[in-house]
């Protein structure tokens, strides 16, 4: 996958507003046959989209953000989504959740039944050249049974979060956190709107679902991703810093080339999905050795002559 920067205008002067990445989850196709897991539900892993069911992970193809899905298991393990889940990309019609969400289609991402850990983890969104920059979303919650307050990892005690990371240093910002109640008192079976302010300081923010849940009944749909702010340069002067870096092979084992628009020494610094630097270095060629990287996927910053962005990179 990869960084998605989406401006909606043709040209942005100073301090307009803009949309910079988003998603309604209408790229994917829908599938409707319940998503099957195929590994080991005793043990944390990234869930792999199977041929004919229902759609979890999405690399982008036409400008929405693409999404990453991974499951880790109760303290104590149980069948996780081994035995059959609706999960991923859905129509919502077909469900019957209520009033749809209309700000893009009709297709939303449903998440129930876990028997764990469910995160979704999407493209991460450079900030460069944006302030005033928001987040805001659509997302519904059915059923009232859920059970617990989240506080604790285990079927007893269900929970849903929605946080944007900062990948510079490994801060979270919660975005919608029910965490210490009991998720049955926030029930509505219809959506709701949401829009948050997000900390001025973050450069590459990644958006982050978390749900942990154990009966079918127990749903959460969500919809409409939307990060707006206010441009501080030209869209031709943030197509430039977007764009002045390429990274390949990727994914990639041994080694990276780095290549960019511009000469001089580039600081490279990869850190793991926890925020944990793994790597910070100066190259004065085009090639990274990235040989003691572990198969994986990690967030790369490469900065050059003060102009920086941030690339993901999967090590096989």
């Amino acid at each position: 996958m990869k960084t998605i920067t989406f401006l909606t205008s043709l040209l942005i002067s100073a301090t307009s507003f803009a949309q910079i990445a988003f998603t309604s989850f209408e790229e994917p196709n829908i599938v409707t046959v319940q998503y099957t897991d195929l590994g080991d539900p005793a043990v944390a892993h990234d869930l792999v989209s199977n041929e004919n069911e229902s759609i979890v992970n999405f690399t982008s193809t036409g400008g929405e953000m693409g999404f990453n899905a991974r499951y880790e298991p109760y303290d104590v393990p149980s069948t996780g989504l081994t035995d059959g889940d609706w999960v991923g990309v859905v129509d919502v019609t077909e469900f019957e959740v209520g009033a749809i969400s209309t700000t893009d289609g009709s297709q939303g991402y449903k998440i129930s039944d876990v028997d764990g850990n469910y995160i979704l983890e999407f493209d991460p969104v450079d900030l460069t050249g944006f302030t005033d920059v928001t987040l805001s979303f659509n997302l519904l919650i059915k059923s009232s049974m859920y059970e617990g307050n989240g506080t604790e990892n285990h079927s007893e005690s269900d929970t849903f979060r929605i946080y944007v990371k900062d990948l510079a240093n490994g801060a979270e910002y919660d975005v919608f956190s029910p965490l210490g109640m009991n998720i049955t008192s926030l029930y509505l079976n219809f959506w709701q709107g949401g829009e948050v302010s997000l900390p001025s300081d973050i450069t590459t923010a990644q958006l982050i679902v978390h749900v942990r849940t154990s009966e079918p009944e127990e749903a959460i749909y969500f919809d409409d991703f939307v990060f707006d702010g206010k441009a501080t340069l030209s869209l031709d002067d943030i197509n430039i810093k977007q764009n002045q870096f390429s990274v390949y092979p990727n994914p990639s084992k041994d080694f990276v080339n780095i290549t960019s628009q511009i000469s001089g020494n580039k600081n490279i610094e990869i850190y793991n999905l926890l925020g944990k630097r793994i790597i910070n270095t100066t190259i004065s060629s085009d090639r990274l050795n990235v040989s003691e990287l572990i198969s994986g996927i990690y967030m790369m910053k490469i900065t050059q002559n003060g102009s920086s962005s941030t690339k993901k990179l999967i090590i096989k």
